[in-house]
């Protein structure tokens, strides 16, 4: 019968790979390129036409229902936009009630990007709709960025989701390089017939 010669291998990899001291990490690995690089590869994240959903909010009470950031969300991806709806973990309600409210695909982020990540995926979004501006929200990134930004706690809390979708195609018309595509559906690979 054999001994368990795993057990002695993976000893002998574990001297021979751990380094004598910590070295620091590239600097990619660093700023979070390798980050990014991989979730937009992994998504499919198209910078020409992203446009960010945040329904996340740092008040007791949101601004705005699931239902109606859904409405916006639906009516630019008709028009053509990359859609990816972004939060905190702790937040799956109101991420995941967009998501579920929305008659369109889109892209659901939230959770999955890293904090390093974040302000790249903002820089590279042509357009961000969060509920508040607070300090801590990614209003303030998209502000320090120059991307440009609807923040829902500025309008009257009635403002209606046609309103703010209008709003939305004047910010989005004005971004240099940004165009919609084709209504962002997902494909299904073909069934293949069998012979």
């Amino acid at each position: 019968m054999r001994a368990n010669p795993l057990s002695t291998l993976s000893d002998d990899l574990t001297t021979t790979l751990v380094p004598d001291a910590p070295s620091a990490p590239p600097a990619a690995a660093r700023d979070g390129s390798d980050d990014y690089d991989t979730l937009a590869a992994f998504h499919g994240i198209e910078r020409e036409r992203l446009v960010l959903i945040h329904p996340g909010s740092h008040h007791a009470a949101p601004a705005w229902p699931a239902e109606r950031y859904a409405d916006v969300a639906d009516q630019l991806a008709a028009d053509g936009w990359q859609i990816a709806i972004v939060g905190d973990s702790p937040d799956p309600e109101r991420t995941a009630g967009v998501l579920g409210a929305m008659q369109t695909a889109a892209l659901f982020l939230a959770g999955a990007v890293a904090p390093a990540t974040l302000p790249r995926l903002i820089a590279n979004a042509r357009l961000l709709l969060s509920d508040d501006a607070e300090a801590s929200s990614p209003v303030a990134a998209a502000r320090a960025l120059g991307t440009p930004h609807i923040v829902l706690d500025e309008h009257p809390r009635d403002t209606g989701s046609d309103a703010i979708a209008a709003h939305a195609r004047d910010a989005l018309s004005h971004t240099g390089g940004a165009h919609p595509g084709e209504p962002f559906t997902l494909h299904m690979p073909a069934a293949h017939e069998s012979a």
